[in-house]
C-alpha cells in the first residue's frame, strides 16, 4: 500500500484582489503522486513551481488558504481526517528559515519543547533526548544558547527536536540552502544516519540537487505547478537540467573593456577594527582592515559562524565595533541590507501593498516583478520569489551601498540570472555591492572581487577570474 498517496491534487492561492489576473494561476495542477513507506523523495524544480506549496498542504496546520481539490492519503487515511495531535506527531517540517522554528533559549529546551506538547512524561522526555543528543552528537552545544548557534547547528538542533517526536513523515524544505558546504555534508550525513537506522520517509525540497541526489530514491521533477518527471535520480536528473540552463559569467563590461580594479574608489574602509560580543567572548571581527569599492560587486566566503553576518551589522550600524574605525566616503551615506531571512522586510498582507511601501506601483515595477503574484502574502511565496521582492523593495531606496546575506538562497538558475543583472545594473550605478555566499558558481557569475572570512579577517580581495583560479578548495574546477 502507498504510504503516501496523492490524487488530482489543484491548487489555487486565496485572491485578495479579483481583478489581479495572476491571482488565476494554480499554483498545484492535476499532483498525482505515489510514495512508498522509507523512500527519501527529492522534489526539484524552478522557483516558484510548487515545491514548497506542496510541502505546507502535507502538514495541515501550517497549509495555505485557497481553492483546493482533489485527495491527500496519508498511512491509509485522509489526511484532512487527522487528529491534532496525529498531525504534530506524525507528520514533521523543517522550514527554510531557522528563526521562524526554533521557540526556545536553550538547546536541550528545544529538544524537550515538542516532547511536552505531545504530554510524554518526565522519565520519558528524559530518556528521549538523552538519545536524541547521542545519536546526532549534540552533547558540546546542548546546554548552549540557541542564538548563539551557527545555522549549521540551528538546522541540526530543529531536525533532532522533530525527530524526537518520533514522526513517521519527513518534510524539509530547502534545508541546506544557506549552509556553507561543509555543514551541508554534515546535515545530509545526519539524514542518511538517521534513514539508515530508522528507515523514515523523507520528502525534501532542494535547489542543491548535487547533495540530496546521491541519498535519494526518487526524484520528483515540478514545473509551473505540474509533475513532469518522477523517476529514479540518474532519469529525473536529465529532465531537471533541461529546464535549467547553466549561468554565465560576464567578464567584460558594456564598453567590452575589463574592470580596472586599482583606479576605483572606495565607499567604504575598515580600519583595525575589532567587535566582539560580551567583554569576555572571543573576538569575531579581528583587526579587521579592508576596503569595499564603489562600483564594485564584492562576495565574501567563510563557514557558517565565521561573522559574515556580523561583518554587515556592523557596516550597517547595527552594531558598534569596540576598536578600530569605520570610514565611509559619503558623509551620509544610503545603507540597504537584504538578511538572510527576508521576511524581515515584509510588513503588508500582499505583494503589491509591500511594494507600494517603497513607492512603486504598476507603471514602474522592475520587469521580474511580473513572476509575481500581486495578491499573494508575501509570506506565500516560493524562497526564490521572496528574494525578488526584497530586492524590488531595496532598489527603490537607491542605496549607496547594498549589503546582501545569501542573495541566491532559494534561487534556481532562471532567478539568478535575474539576480546577476540586477547587480550588475547596480555596480554600473556606481553602487557598492557586498554579498556573504556559499554559493560558488553565483558568486563567479556576478562578483567583482572575492575575499575569505575567517578567524575574523578577510584575505585580500582578489578579482573573481583569479580567486577561483588559484584556489584550491573555493574553485569551479
Amino acid at each position: 500500500m502507498d504510504f503516501l498517496k496523492i490524487n488530482n491534487l489543484n491548487f489555487k492561492y486565496d485572491p485578495s484582489d479579483p481583478s489581479d489576473a495572476s491571482a488565476d494561476r494554480f499554483a498545484l495542477r492535476n499532483i498525482d503522486l505515489r510514495i512508498t513507506q522509507g523512500e527519501i523523495v527529492t522534489l526539484c524544480g524552478p522557483t516558484g513551481c510548487g515545491k514548497s506549496t506542496l510541502l505546507k498542504l502535507l502538514k495541515r496546520e501550517i497549509a495555505p488558504a485557497g481553492e483546493l481539490s482533489g485527495d491527500i492519503l496519508f498511512d491509509g487515511k485522509e489526511l484532512s481526517s487527522l487528529t491534532a495531535e496525529e498531525q504534530s506527531r506524525d507528520i514533521a517540517l523543517l522550514f527554510q528559515n531557522t528563526e521562524d522554528q526554533i521557540v526556545t533559549d536553550k538547546v536541550w529546551h528545544e529538544l524537550a519543547f515538542g516532547l511536552e506538547n505531545l504530554g510524554l512524561s518526565q522519565s520519558d522526555m528524559e530518556n528521549r533526548i538523552a538519545e536524541i543528543i547521542a545519536f546526532f552528537r549534540l552533547e558540546s552545544i546542548s546546554r548552549s544558547d540557541t542564538g548563539a548557534l551557527s545555522g549549521g547547528q540551528k538546522q541540526l538542533v530543529l531536525l533532532s527536536s522533530l525527530l524526537a517526536m518520533s514522526p513517521k513523515l519527513l518534510l524539509l524544505d530547502e534545508p541546506i540552502s544557506a549552509l556553507d558546504p561543509e555543514n551541508a555534508e554534515t546535515f545530509i550525513s545526519a539524514l542518511k544516519r538517521l534513514h539508515a537506522q530508522t528507515g523514515i520517509t523523507i520528502i525534501i525540497a532542494e535547489h542543491k540537487i548535487n547533495y540530496v541526489a546521491p541519498i535519494s530514491d526518487k526524484m520528483v521533477v515540478m514545473d509551473d505547478g505540474r509533475i513532469i518527471c518522477a523517476d529514479e535520480p540518474n532519469i529525473a536528473l536529465w529532465e531537471y537540467k533541461k529546464l535549467l540552463p547553466p549561468i554565465k559569467r560576464e567578464s567584460e563590461d558594456a564598453s567590452g573593456k575589463s574592470d580596472d580594479q586599482s583606479v576605483t574608489p572606495p565607499a567604504v574602509t575598515l580600519k583595525n577594527v575589532f567587535f566582539r560580543y560580551t567583554k569576555k567572548s572571543p573576538d569575531v571581527i579581528e583587526n579587521l582592515d579592508i576596503s569595499f569599492k564603489r562600483g564594485k560587486c564584492h562576495a565574501i566566503f567563510g563557514c557558517n559562524g565565521a561573522g559574515k553576518t556580523s561583518l554587515f551589522n556592523l557596516i550597517s550600524g547595527l552594531y558598534k565595533p569596540q576598536e578600530g574605525k569605520i570610514v565611509f566616503s559619503d558623509k551620509k551615506p544610503k545603507i540597504a541590507y537584504i538578511p538572510q531571512n527576508v521576511e524581515l522586510l515584509f510588513i503588508a498582507d500582499t505583494v503589491e501593498k509591500e511594494l507600494a511601501d517603497t513607492g512603486l506601483n504598476k507603471a514602474n515595477y522592475p520587469d521580474y516583478v511580473n513572476r509575481l503574484n500581486l495578491s499573494s502574502s508575501p509570506f506565500d511565496l516560493s524562497g526564490g520569489e521572496k528574494q525578488l521582492l526584497a530586492l524590488a523593495k531595496i532598489s527603490a531606496l537607491n542605496p549607496d551601498i547594498l549589503l546582501m546575506d545569501e542573495p541566491s538562497k532559494g534561487m534556481d538558475t532562471n532567478l539568478e540570472r535575474i539576480m546577476q543583472s540586477e547587480l550588475k545594473r547596480f555596480t554600473e550605478n556606481g553602487i557598492c555591492v557586498i554579498m556573504s555566499t556559499h554559493d560558488l558558481e553565483f558568486a563567479y557569475a556576478v562578483s567583482d572581487l572575492c575575499s575569505i572570512l575567517s578567524m575574523g579577517r578577510l584575505t585580500g580581495f582578489k578579482p573573481a577570474e583569479e580567486f577561483f583560479e588559484t584556489n584550491k578548495l573555493y574553485s569551479l574546477k
